[in-house]
């Protein structure tokens, strides 16, 4: 073209941009009808702690949960604050959290919250990944 020689060539433009653009707008408006995150990750689980110097708990925890075939996660700061774990799971649209603290370690149980029912109970940390693929299965199945 801008040779001055004829150049063969083919091509096509569908305007992949709007293509996702327009798909991002509708997940937005099903995700804002339904009253839910969209969600950026698949994370089902959040491993967070309370107290000082759990972030190794936190790791065992999640490889328990990884060796399951569990999607968890926790964070990366050696001492997190509560309401910033809390906070990472809510806006990201994790719906289950296992949480601990000295106490909980020493009784040799977690929680188990579940975000969307706004519920928690006490779980032995031997059953963990029994009682976690329970309450996953039914969302894995919608």
């Amino acid at each position: 073209m801008f040779s001055g020689k004829d150049v063969p060539a083919v091509g096509v433009s569908i305007g992949i941009e709007r293509v996702f653009a327009i798909m991002e707008g509708q997940a937005r408006e099903r995700a804002a009808a339904s009253g839910t995150a969209i969600r950026a990750t698949e994370t089902q689980v959040l491993v967070a702690s309370i107290g000082n110097g759990m972030q190794v708990k936190r790791m065992e925890v999640a490889a328990k949960l990884w060796a399951a075939g569990i999607k968890a996660e926790f964070g990366f700061k050696p001492n997190p604050k509560m309401g910033d774990q809390l906070g990472y799971a809510l806006e990201q649209g994790i719906p289950f959290m296992v949480l601990f603290g000295e106490t909980e370690l020493q009784q040799g149980q977690v929680k188990v919250k579940d975000m969307a029912a706004k519920t928690e109970e006490a779980v032995a940390l031997d059953e963990l990944v029994g009682v976690l693929q329970r309450l996953i299965a039914p969302q894995a199945a919608s």
